[in-house]
Parts: C-alpha cells; sequence; structure tokens
C-alpha cells in the first residue's frame, strides 16, 4: 500500500510532505541515502532505481545493497527529513492508494 501525508521529523522538527511505501505489484525499499528502489513481489526482480528503470537485475543479485551507493537497503523504512536526515517521524497521513 502507497501511502502519502505529512511527516514531522523528531529530531528537526521540520513538517514536510512525502510519499512512500509498496504498489500491489513492487515493494519498496530504501536505503541510508534515501534512494528509492522497487522490486517485483513475484520474481524479486529490481523494477526501478529512483524512479529509473533497469536492466532486468534482481534484489539476489544487488545483494541486498543499493546500486547507487551500495550502502543496505531496508524495506519499511520512512523518506528521510531533507534537512537533518532523520527518519524517527510523527506520520500524519492524507490519503492512501
Amino acid at each position: 500500500m502507497t501511502y502519502s501525508g505529512n511527516l514531522i521529523c523528531r529530531d528537526c522538527g521540520l513538517t514536510f510532505t512525502a510519499r512512500w511505501g509498496s504498489l500491489p505489484e513492487a515493494d519498496e525499499y530504501r536505503c541510508e541515502g534515501d534512494h528509492v528502489v522497487l522490486v517485483e513481489v513475484a520474481g524479486g526482480r529490481v523494477l526501478t532505481v529512483d524512479g529509473s528503470p533497469t536492466g532486468g537485475f534482481t534484489l539476489a543479485e544487488l545483494r541486498g545493497l543499493c546500486p547507487l551507493c551500495e550502502s543496505e537497503l531496508r524495506a519499511g523504512q520512512l523518506p528521510a527529513c531533507p534537512i537533518c536526515g532523520g527518519r524517527d517521524h510523527q506520520v500524519l497521513l492524507a490519503n492512501w492508494d
């Protein structure tokens, strides 16, 4: 499920709007660099990296590392605060798909 809403950073107090979560056919993974990697649920094929199509490699071939910065990919991670980089947020949902 994809979420959209305001996040209030508990580290610096900034309120910002973001979108996060999985799609029906893909799971979302994020790295420490806040790159978004969408992975096909059925086969583990990487569909996009930061919105750009990929060459069809799999999450297993990446060994769980971001193809852009090589930091660890994690599912269910909220977007980083654009000011301080923190990930501890109060979530105020606007809607969900």
